[in-house]
């Protein structure tokens, strides 16, 4: 009787335990999946390694729009579909259920629909069910906004860049080149209620004249962006005139002179004064002096303003006709003199080349000669030898 009792109570376990292997056996194939908002989604599902018939196929989901678990789709054993709340046109079966494929469809996915999607297999003597975890991701609108600046010493945020309404948040950076040492960049994330989140970078420095015109560029990176998306951006300084630098308009034509001004805006007005007499004709930063007259001759002052203020530049005109005049009479003179000298040095060697040579070489022999009666000197005798 005790032997019968411990056969019985070996047979119960050993019948749970092929029970227990039995059970184990069971997979369920799937796998997480993520969709661009606006794009259909489809949630693999399928039951191997048992033989147990179905007798329902069960869907329920937790999202964003509902955070609480519920059926949107049932499937009995015969194939046929039962849509809750209303998700007819959201949701297809595409599986077979006698061959135990519970695959669905999702159509038209939004931010709402993210969430976790749990499949349930129905069995007479119980249920398996697996999790999928559904991700809907949203490209982001990129875009650099900026303002026009005015020059100063303070830092101040030259520019921004915007990627906004991504999902998940996008990765915001700047190429800067030659101005990476000198500017400075800081990021921060807004998340939105439905998921998304908008990430801003900001360039920050002094705005010198020296940045106007520079171009940087901004880089936004994402997973559902197939190349990085490039914005470019060009920063835009104003300053007050600086330099004034009055010049010839046509190097070949000295009587029209042009005023030439550092600044940003351009300048809205130029005013050219004669000091000590009266203003030739003027268009706005050119100046037409007259050649044939002297009377034009002296110091011209431009001054030039915009929005932010005004500078000056000054001219000295001295009559450019009676000057090259001046010139070129003192040029041909001098060619006429060196000529002269050059006439003069060879008519003086042709007239050394033409006399004879007259060069005698002789000694002279003064002696005097004396009277023999009193001593005195009588008379001199020169005797001279070549």
């Amino acid at each position: 009787m005790h032997l019968l009792w411990r056969i019985n109570v070996f047979d119960l376990f050993f019948s749970l335990f092929l029970i227990y292997l039995k059970c184990n056996r069971v997979k369920i194939i799937s796998h997480d999946a993520s969709v661009k908002k606006g794009g259909n989604i489809t949630l693999s599902c399928h039951l191997i390694e048992t033989e147990n018939n179905l007798t329902h196929i069960v869907w329920q989901k937790q999202t964003r729009e509902n955070p609480k678990q519920e059926t949107f789709l049932i499937i009995d054993k015969d194939g046929k579909t039962e849509h809750k709340n209303d998700l007819l046109d959201k949701v297809k079966f595409i599986g077979n259920i006698k061959e135990k494929n519970g695959s669905v469809q999702l159509l038209g996915m939004t931010l709402m629909d993210d969430g976790i999607y749990t499949c349930i297999f129905i069995f007479p003597s119980g249920k398996n069910q697996t999790n999928i975890n559904v991700t809907v991701l949203v490209p982001p609108v990129g875009n650099v906004t900026g303002k026009t600046l005015v020059s100063s010493h303070f830092n101040i945020i030259l520019a921004s860049c915007v990627a906004s309404n991504g999902r998940p948040a996008a990765e915001v950076f700047w190429r800067l080149g030659a101005l990476n040492d000198s500017l400075r960049t800081e990021i921060g994330y807004t998340e939105h209620t439905d998921g998304s989140v908008t990430a801003v970078s900001q360039i920050l420095g002094a705005p010198s004249k020296d940045l106007n015109q520079k171009k940087i560029q901004c880089v936004v990176k994402h997973s559902t962006l197939t190349k990085e998306l490039e914005l470019d951006y060009i920063i835009n300084v104003h300053y007050p005139p600086e330099l004034v630098v009055i010049s010839p308009d046509d190097p070949t034509q000295t009587q029209e002179y042009l005023c030439s001004v550092d600044c940003n805006p351009t300048p809205t007005s130029y005013i050219w004064i004669k000091v000590n007499g009266s203003t030739p004709r003027s268009e706005g930063n050119k100046l037409f002096i007259p050649k044939s007259s002297s009377d034009f001759n002296g110091v011209y002052i431009c001054t030039a303003s915009n929005r932010y203020g005004s500078a000056s530049g000054f001219l000295y005109v001295n009559n450019t006709v009676f000057m090259q005049s001046l010139y070129c009479c003192f040029f041909f003179s001098f060619l006429f003199f060196l000529k002269l000298l050059l006439v003069f040095k060879t008519l003086h060697n042709w007239h050394k080349q033409q006399q004879p040579q007259m060069y005698v070489r002789f000694w002279c022999i003064a002696e005097n000669l004396y009277n023999p009666v009193d001593g005195k000197p009588s008379k001199v005798n020169v005797k001279c030898e070549d």
